[in-house]
């Protein structure tokens, strides 16, 4: 993949800024200098690329006993792997006796069975907490189960199967074992032997009940549902848990049609204090509540209920669940009522985010309703309990409200929330932040201040990280693949690490490490997108501002050949199109979305070929890269033709289709009882899709950021610009 010139220099730029020199530009004895001990796990994963087998294990057996934490415990399972049937089985115990984890006992249980060890696998499995253990770990205990036909079995499916939702895992269980095994019994098939139990015909109709709706085949599943209920709290043939009455909900509630009498099926059993524990009562009052709330008359008691089940959350997201469903419900009452609501709840909730699409979906409500005045209220309310950006952006509304008249207030009023939403830290998703700055008169120089920090900033969550020999060791672990040259390992150890903890990497260890994987991309091994994954994800949980070399990782320009010809021959500006493929595809080639959308720029068979005709291309392929950069710039440009070239509107239509598009321009003519064309910015806030209204923030947001990055434009011009 060919890179153009400012590209490299940036890239050399970022790499001389965090004075990081990976791979082979380190000589041997730096690296020792650096890596201690650990040196060794690498050196053994050289030799065995070199098939030295002798070499590595010396290596690999002094790592595991002096090295850190995930260097020496890398290090032991590459010993296991190296070993003799006999030296396997030897080590492998060892192994799982030191570590003891659940990732441990899987690496361990594999061994075993490819020994053929079979009673020491499943030793290893034994007490595994069937609620959290990888879905992997419990197929394998299941197999080695069934293999020694062990009694317990049946229970354990069962366990398996009712103490947490239902997954992929779950699925391909029951499709591959399960069912068989019962239509054998139940057909009479002449293999089949002895007379299937009362348990095993109750665990298969929970299995279906639950499979049913994982495929959402709610109908289904709510048929089912008084054999479920007589099975697990009329005969307790089975036991009842949290995840069978969140089920049961899930059915009533999809596939239900009596929601009162539902309804009160849930208030029943959340009363019965003999029967259910706290997170039981918790599920039966939050079902009830959603279905009260889907009958008009009935919605104050859903509030009641929602209520309720808040004493009974389990943890600090089910808090943040039942205060979610309650205003949810107090939106569907009144605007007053939804205010109440904030004012009652807004400084108990957990996770700020959480409640980011409620404000986005409170926000829709105003606008449709024609209601100005409550902006400014919600505002004062929420100010100090919001995300930065929900908090951004009801600053920015309130201000608009004020400044188009349909809220009084003065000069003063409006230049302070402006500058409240320009300056809230909300990472990188800068849209209200930069609309604001406009209304400010910002430049760009204000706008650098406003986002890039002179270095990495760490908060009190790195500092407790940094002191953690642990995690320590597993930052080690990351950069050391990358000085070592060994980077097909650096994306997956990463995410495993990320989604075990998600502040084990800090953001200049996630720097280097994506900076390191974008020089290796050729166009075709993901490294692009990979790279930008691992650095997008830090930073979103990151607090503070960051160096500029990070926001050249964020906002790369990858695939820069192809996107300047297709921007030149379209003349179309190459911060457009870079924005929206890092929103559409995030530099992924083979992207494709559950509804088919294919490639860089996401286009849809249909639209790709009416493309290809207009353009006159008759044998074509959207995994392409030009191709299919062509082809989207092309697409967005013509949209732009039939829209009087407005970008914005262009990008709705990209997202949402341009019927849509028309028909939202004269909706929002008649919410603001205009005779003009409203601004966009209010505009954007009235569409009813909530995916393309994300879309337009994001996608205007970042090919600001681009202009800003490599062109040195005012962001807040190409905002105004693009708006």
């Amino acid at each position: 993949m060919m890179f153009s010139r400012f590209k490299k220099l940036s890239f050399i730029f970022v790499i001389l800024i965090f004075s990081f020199s990976f791979g082979c530009t380190q000589s041997k004895n730096s690296l020792e200098m650096k890596y201690g001990e650990d040196v060794n796990y690498f050196f053994g994963l050289d030799a065995l690329r070199q098939k030295d087998f002798e070499k590595a294990k010396k290596k690999f057996t002094r790592c595991a006993q002096k090295g850190s934490y995930y260097p020496a415990r890398k290090s032991f399972e590459q010993l296991v792997l190296l070993g003799n049937v006999q030296e396997k089985i030897k080590l492998c115990s060892d192994f799982v006796k030191k570590y003891d984890d659940d990732d441990a006992k899987l690496f361990a249980c594999k061994i075993f069975i490819q020994e053929k060890e079979f009673d020491m696998a499943l030793g290893v499995t034994e007490g595994l907490d069937l609620s959290k253990a990888s879905g992997e770990l419990v197929r394998l205990r299941l197999d080695l189960m069934a293999r020694k036909k062990d009694a317990r079995l049946e229970q354990t499916i069962y366990d398996w199967f009712t103490q947490r939702r239902i997954s992929s895992d779950h699925y391909n269980f029951y499709r591959e074992n399960a069912r068989d095994e019962l239509e054998e019994v139940l057909f009479g098939d002449a293999n089949a032997e002895g007379i299937i139990s009362g348990f095993s015909l109750a665990l298969s109709s929970v299995q279906q009940f639950r499979v049913a709706l994982y495929r959402g085949n709610y109908n289904a599943a709510y048929e089912m549902l008084d054999e479920i209920r007589d099975l697990t709290i009329a005969r307790k043939t089975v036991p009842l848990t949290y995840q069978l009455i969140a089920d049961i909900g899930r059915a009533c509630v999809n596939g239900g049609k009596d929601n009162i009498a539902n309804a009160d099926f849930f208030v029943d059993l959340a009363a019965d204090d003999n029967f259910l524990d706290s997170r039981m009562k918790y599920f039966s009052l939050i079902y009830s509540g959603l279905l009260y709330n889907k009958v008009d008359n009935y919605r104050r008691r859903a509030l009641k209920q929602f209520e309720a089940a808040i004493p009974f959350a389990a943890d600090e997201r089910e808090n943040d669940q039942a205060i979610w469903y309650y205003l949810q419900a107090c939106l569907k009452i009144s605007i007053e009522e939804t205010i109440a609501g904030l004012k009652k709840y807004c400084s108990v909730w957990n996770d700020a985010d959480y409640f980011d699409d409620f404000f986005d979906s409170l926000c829709v409500l105003l606008f449709s309703a024609g209601k100005w005045k409550p902006f400014t209220e919600i505002y004062s309310i929420i100010k100090d309990y919001a995300s930065p950006f929900t908090v951004s952006k009801f600053a920015y509304l309130s201000a608009r409200m004020i400044q188009e008249k349909f809220v009084e207030g003065d000069d003063d009023q409006i230049k302070t929330l402006f500058k409240i939403a320009a300056e809230c830290q909300t990472g990188t998703y800068a849209y209200y932040n930069f609309l604001a700055a406009k209304q400010l008169g910002f430049s760009t120089e204000q706008v650098n201040d406003l986002f890039f920090g002179n270095k990495f900033e760490s908060n009190q969550i790195d500092e407790e990280k940094s002191s953690d020999e642990k995690i320590l060791s597993a930052r080690k672990l990351l950069l050391g693949y990358a000085d070592f040259g060994f980077w097909e390992n650096i994306y997956d150890e990463w995410l495993r690490f990320f989604e075990q903890d998600k502040y084990i990497v800090d953001i200049e260890t996630a720097a280097k490490l994506s900076a390191f994987l974008r020089e290796l991309d050729d166009g075709k091994n993901n490294c692009y997108s990979k790279s930008l994954r691992m650095i997008s994800r830090t930073v979103n949980v990151h607090k503070g501002k960051i160096p500029r070399e990070v926001f050249l990782l964020l906002y790369p320009k990858d695939f820069s050949k192809e996107v300047d010809a297709a921007c030149a021959e379209f003349e179309m500006e190459d911060y457009v199109m870079y924005a929206l493929i890092r929103t559409e595809s995030f530099f992924e080639v083979r992207a494709q979305s559950h509804a088919g959308a294919v490639g860089l720029t996401q286009l849809m068979e249909s639209t790709a070929a009416d493309c290809a005709a207009r353009l006159k291309v008759q044998n074509y392929d959207l995994n392409d890269s030009a191709t299919n950069i062509r082809f989207g710039t092309y697409y967005l440009s013509n949209m732009m033709s039939r829209l009087d070239d407005s970008k914005i509107l262009a990008l709705f239509a990209y997202n949402a289709g341009l019927t849509n598009v028309r028909r939202w321009i004269r909706t929002s003519k008649i919410q603001f009882d205009a005779q003009e064309e409203i601004s966009s910015d209010l505009f954007l806030e009235t569409l009813p899709f909530a995916e393309t209204r994300d879309y337009g923030r994001r996608v205007i947001s970042a090919a600001a950021m681009y202009a800003w990055l490599y062109d040195n434009l005012n962001p807040c011009d190409v905002v105004s610009e693009m708006m």
